[in-house]
Parts: structure tokens; sequence; C-alpha cells
């Protein structure tokens, strides 16, 4: 144990030189940092938290505890078009949220892309959800060689409040309506 003997005292250890700290080694069998508050900062290189695992169940868990008004935030000033990755390489993902979910782009007039892998299904709801709204200036809906199927056990209503505005259905070719 290593104890300071005078109030609020603070202990320093400091590398010579460009020497690296090293706390623990790969046959420890754990590393235990707890304090009232905690910073690990780095300036100038790249850096990493990694956990290496050779078993099922080896999670790594970054949590916020306490049924408080606190935040878990991850931020990035980088610049470029990955400036924060989030990567599943090898299994699924899950987002959940107890409250309302927000996902907004700030600047560049910039485009938000949900786009499946492959033959994948992109589903917006589910049959108990309540609404799907969708809002925008325009709305465009193309679809291949399936076409675009619409149900409804209720009323379908299409409606334009412009004034003067046509609705346009037409078959192509010898289709009909």
């Amino acid at each position: 144990d290593i104890t300071t003997s005078a109030s609020n005292s603070n202990i320093t250890i400091d590398p010579n030189g460009t020497g690296t700290l090293a706390l623990g080694s790969a046959d420890n069998t754990a590393v235990t940092v707890d304090g009232k508050s905690f910073s690990i900062d780095a300036a100038g290189d790249a850096s990493n938290i990694t956990l290496a695992t050779d078993g099922d169940a080896e999670d790594l868990t970054i949590a916020v505890t306490g049924d408080t008004d606190s935040s878990l935030v991850m931020s990035s000033t980088g610049t470029g078009n990955d400036a924060v990755q989030v990567t599943a390489s090898a299994g699924g993902m899950d987002i959940t949220s107890k409250l309302a979910m927000d996902i907004t782009t700030s600047a560049s007039n910039s485009n938000i892309t949900i786009d499946p892998n492959g033959s994948g299904t992109l589903t917006l709801g589910s049959d108990d959800n309540t609404k799907v709204d969708i809002n925008a200036l325009d709305i465009e809906l193309d679809a291949g060689a399936n076409g675009v199927t619409i149900n409804s056990a209720g009323a379908i209503d299409i409606t334009t409040s412009a004034s003067n505005s046509n609705i346009t259905i037409d078959p192509n070719g010898s289709g009909t309506l």
C-alpha cells in the first residue's frame, strides 16, 4: 500500500522523460480504480481501451448508474465522416431507450442513411405502434421490380392541401386501375 499521511495530499507517479507508466500486467487477476471521480486523458497520439476476450460473457460495460439526471456522453470534435464509429463486426446491435429517441444531424444539410445489407428488410414501426409519421418537404418512394404494396385494415386517405393540386395515378402500359 502507498498512503499519504497529511490531509488531502496527492500521490503523483511520473515516469522520467518519455517513460511509460504501466499499472499491472497480463498475469494480474484485476486492476481496480475507485474514487469520487477520475480522469483519463491523452494528448497527441491514438489511444484505446481494449478487452481481449477468450470466452463467452466477458463483456466490457461502460455505464452511469443511479436514478439521477445524469448522462453518458460520447463526443468527438473529429472532422471526418467517421468522427464517431459504433461497430459490431461479428454480431448484432441493440439500441434501447426508455424515453424518446432522437437521431439528428446538426449542420451542412447532412443526410441520415439507414441501409440494410443485401436483401435485408428496413422496418419502421410495428403492428402495435399507434402511428408512423413521415414528414418532409418532398417524399419519394422508389421500388424495384417487386413494386409498392400498401395494406390497410382501415380507410386509406390521400389528400393534397395545396390549392388546385392534382393527384395522379397512372398505370403503365396495359396496367389497370
